[in-house]
């Protein structure tokens, strides 16, 4: 995939909800436009070790695919990772690893050290290394913001009808025990 390059999203697709799902949409679009592939982006384990995780990550895999993924990219979270700089993991992973020529991200993606780095500064590093970039705004449902955090709280009071929703598709039945 180097060689010829890809569409990649990033995120972690916790839960993929209807947020992650148009994000996906976005690169399936860019993707045919530019006729790459379309490579998501995930971490094996959350980077966030304070908050249950709603898919582990053979099923996070397997929804990046269900959702148009041709390849999905998993880069361990261990401390290198965790340490290295936003400059760095442009460089070292986008680049010379996936070889990405379009990135999407979410309106509020974070990377880098203690997310350091933002969609405002990755799109600045796509645009200096000739990278097309596009952010994905909120996505909302009738005000209310789609996040996995939402998903979680929605669980935690009991509100499945809420967390399908803002899924999009029925909740597990193991998510159905879920404290946030």
């Amino acid at each position: 995939m180097q060689k010829k390059g890809c569409v990649l999203c990033l995120g972690f697709f916790d839960g993929m909800h209807r947020g992650h799902q148009a994000l996906m949409q976005a690169g399936q679009k860019a993707a045919e436009k530019l006729s790459l592939p379309l490579c998501a982006h995930t971490f094996d384990r959350s980077p966030s070790p304070f908050k249950q995780e709603l898919t582990g990550l053979e099923e996070r895999v397997q929804l990046l695919k269900a959702y148009g993924a041709d390849e999905v990219h998993v880069t361990p979270f261990d401390d290198e990772i965790r340490c290295m700089s936003g400059d760095v993991f442009f460089e070292q992973v986008i680049l010379k690893e996936i070889g990405a020529r379009y990135v999407i991200c979410g309106h509020d993606h974070r990377f880098g050290h203690k997310g350091g780095w933002d969609a405002v500064a990755l799109e600045n590093m796509c645009r200096a290394n000739g990278i097309g970039f596009e952010r994905v705004e909120e996505f909302c449902l009738d005000g209310q913001k789609v996040s996995s955090t939402a998903i979680r709280k929605a669980l935690q009071d009991g509100d499945i009808p809420l967390a399908e929703k803002l899924l999009g598709r029925p909740v597990p039945a193991q998510w159905k025990q879920v404290k946030a």
